[in-house]
C-alpha cells in the first residue's frame, strides 16, 4: 500500500516545521507528503522550497478552504492511501504503520487516529466524533485518560485532521469534501458518505499523533459560527431522506430560533447573527441528494447518542427527533 500524506497549511511556520520534521523522521515514511498552501501570507512558501525540497508543494493563490485545500491535495497525490493530516500535528512513532495495518481489513474506508494533547500523551484531544439525534457532533474523549479510549471503535466520521483514506471507498475520484461547505462538518459529511456506502470507519487507538490546540479556538468567531450552523443543515438536507427532513424541519427551526433568541437575550448580537444567517441559508441551498443504497436514518440509529441537555424544551426536541428518526 501506497501513502500520500496531504497537509493544508495557511500561514504558521514553526508549525508546520514540526509536523514535517516528525513526517520526515518517522519510522515509515509515506511515499509523498504533500503540503497544499491556500495562499499564505508570510514565508511559508520560502520556508517549504529552502528547507524541505523532498516535500512536494501545491502553492494555491487564494484560500479554499479546508475542504479546497484537501481536494486539490487528492487530485495531486499518487498513493492510493490518502491522510490528511493537519499541520498542527506531530506523529509518534508507529502512528503510519499502525493505520495501515488497520487497513488491511478490507471493509475499512477509513481510520482515523489517536489525537493526544501535545504536552501529555496520556490526554485524549479526539479519538474520533460522535453525534446526537439532532446532528450536533463533537469530538470523542476530549480531555479524557486514554486509558477510556484504548479499543479499536467503530464511528460514524473521522477525525479530518489525522485520518487515512482508501482511495478506492471515496464516492468521487477527484474529491474527498463537499466544496460547498468551505470549512466545518466536512468530516461528518465524509463518515456519512462512507457509512452508507457500505465502508467502516474506524478509530485506532495505537496511531498517535499530538495535537496543538489554538488558543483562539474558545473565541467567538463569526466565520465559524455561521458555517457550522449553515453546513449541518446542508449534511442533513444532502443525507436524509426528503420525507424524514420534511418532518425534522419544524424541530430544527424551533432549535435554532431558541438559539437565535438566546443569544440575543444575552446581547450576544453578532452570534445571534450569525445562527440566524446560517439557518437562513441552508434552507435556500439546493442541494442534490447523496444516492447510497444504506440510508441516513439506518447509520443514525446506529450511532446517534442520546442528547446530554439540561434544558427541558431541548430535551423534549432530541426526544421527538430521535422518534422520528427511528421510526422512518
Amino acid at each position: 500500500m501506497t501513502v500520500s500524506i496531504i497537509i493544508p497549511h495557511y500561514n504558521g511556520t514553526d508549525i508546520l516545521k514540526n509536523c514535517l520534521d516528525s513526517l520526515l523522521s518517522h519510522d515509515r515514511r509515506a511515499e509523498e507528503i504533500i503540503v497544499v498552501d491556500n495562499g499564505s501570507t508570510d514565508d511559508s512558501l520560502e520556508m517549504l522550497k529552502q528547507h524541505y525540497p523532498e516535500v512536494k508543494l501545491l502553492a494555491l493563490k487564494t484560500n479554499t478552504g479546508f475542504t479546497g485545500a484537501n481536494n486539490a491535495g487528492l487530485r495531486a497525490a499518487s498513493g492510493d492511501m490518502i491522510v490528511l493530516l493537519n499541520n498542527d500535528c506531530v506523529v509518534e512513532k508507529g502512528w503510519l504503520n499502525s493505520l495501515l495495518h488497520r487497513m488491511e481489513d478490507n471493509s475499512i474506508g477509513a481510520v482515523t487516529s489517536s489525537m493526544r494533547n501535545i504536552d501529555n500523551k496520556g490526554i485524549i484531544d479526539s479519538a474520533g466524533g460522535e453525534l446526537n439525534w439532532m446532528v450536533f457532533f463533537r469530538d470523542v474523549g476530549r480531555g479524557d485518560p486514554i486509558e477510556l479510549h484504548s479499543a479499536v471503535t467503530d464511528i460514524p466520521f473521522p477525525c479530518g485532521g489525522a485520518v487515512m483514506i482508501r482511495r478506492d471507498a471515496l464516492p468521487s475520484p477527484t474529491a474527498i469534501f463537499w466544496d460547498d461547505l468551505f470549512i466545518y462538518y466536512e468530516d461528518l459529511d465524509l463518515g456519512f458518505e462512507l457509512n452508507r456506502t457500505g465502508w467502516r470507519v474506524v478509530y485506532e487507538p495505537k496511531a498517535v499523533v499530538r495535537h496543538v490546540h489554538s488558543a483562539t479556538a474558545l473565541k467567538f468567531n463569526y466565520l465559524k459560527e455561521y458555517s457550522c450552523t449553515r453546513n449541518r443543515i446542508m449534511v442533513l438536507k444532502k443525507h436524509m431522506n426528503e420525507k424524514v427532513f420534511q418532518k425534522l424541519t419544524p424541530l430544527v427551526l424551533s432549535w435554532q430560533l431558541m438559539w437565535v433568541g438566546t443569544c440575543l437575550l444575552r446581547g450576544k448580537f453578532t452570534e445571534a447573527k450569525a445562527v440566524f444567517c446560517g439557518t437562513s441559508d441552508a434552507f435556500k441551498k439546493e442541494v442534490e441528494h447523496f444516492q447510497a443504497s444504506i440510508p441516513l436514518e439506518v447509520i443514525l440509529c446506529k450511532f446517534a447518542k442520546p442528547c446530554k441537555f439540561r434544558n427541558p424544551v431541548k430535551k423534549m426536541l432530541c426526544k421527538k427527533a430521535e422518534k422520528i428518526i427511528s421510526k422512518s
